[in-house]
C-alpha cells in the first residue's frame, strides 16, 4: 500500500530553468503573493525526462538576488561582479552574520560597499536558524549556515515586496561554478 509520504517521494518540484541552472520554485513559502521566490544552489538532477517544452528563461528574469557572505569571498565577489555585468539592473543583496560579519556594521557604510552590491544585511543566528528550519519544513530543503542567511534575507524581502519579481538566494556557496550554470 502506497502511503501520501511515498507518493510525495515522486512529485516533481516545481523548478525555473536559467541557462543550466534548475531553480525550485518556493511558491509554497509566498502563498498570494505577486513575488516569485526561486532557490539556487548545487541540486541533484532528477533522472526523470523533463517536460520537451520546459521554457528556459533568461537571466534578467531575476531582479534580486540574495548571496550568503559565507564561502571564499573572492569567488563571491568575482561571481557578483561577472553576474551585474551580464544583468546591470539586477540588485544584489548580501546576506551577513550578524555574530561573526564579513562587513561589520560597525565599520560599513552603506555607501562603502563592495562593487555591485545594492545593499549588506546583517542577519543573527537565531534568524537564520528560524530560515533553515523553514526551507527544511515548508520546502523539504536542506541547508547550510549560508543557505539559512540567504533565506531570511529573501523571505523578508518577498514578504515586503509590493510588485510583480522575481527574489532569487543562494542555498550554497555563489561562486563562478554556480554562476557559469546561470549564464550557460
Amino acid at each position: 500500500m502506497k502511503t501520501d509520504t511515498d507518493q510525495n517521494k515522486y512529485k516533481r518540484r516545481k523548478e525555473a530553468i536559467i541557462g543550466t541552472a534548475h531553480l525550485l520554485d518556493l511558491e509554497v513559502l509566498v502563498p498570494d503573493r505577486t513575488v516569485r521566490l526561486l532557490a539556487l544552489g548545487h541540486l541533484a538532477r532528477n533522472s526523470a525526462p523533463s517536460p520537451v517544452n520546459q521554457l528556459v528563461e533568461p537571466l534578467t528574469a531575476i531582479n534580486h538576488l540574495v548571496v550568503s557572505t559565507g564561502g571564499d569571498m573572492h569567488q563571491m565577489m568575482d561571481a557578483v561582479r561577472k553576474i551585474k555585468e551580464k544583468n546591470p539592473r539586477l540588485k544584489v543583496i548580501l546576506a551577513d552574520s550578524l555574530e561573526s560579519p564579513y562587513f561589520p556594521v560597525g565599520t560599513l557604510n552603506q555607501s562603502n560597499k563592495p562593487a555591485g552590491v545594492e545593499r549588506i544585511i546583517p542577519v543573527s543566528r537565531e534568524m537564520a536558524e528560524a530560515s533553515r528550519s523553514l526551507l527544511h519544513h515548508q520546502a523539504g530543503i536542506l541547508t547550510g549556515p549560508g543557505g539559512g542567511l540567504a533565506g531570511c534575507v529573501a523571505f523578508a524581502l518577498a514578504n515586503k515586496i509590493g510588485i510583480e519579481a522575481t527574489v532569487a538566494f543562494t542555498i550554497t556557496n555563489f561562486n563562478m561554478n554556480l554562476l557559469d550554470q546561470l549564464l550557460q
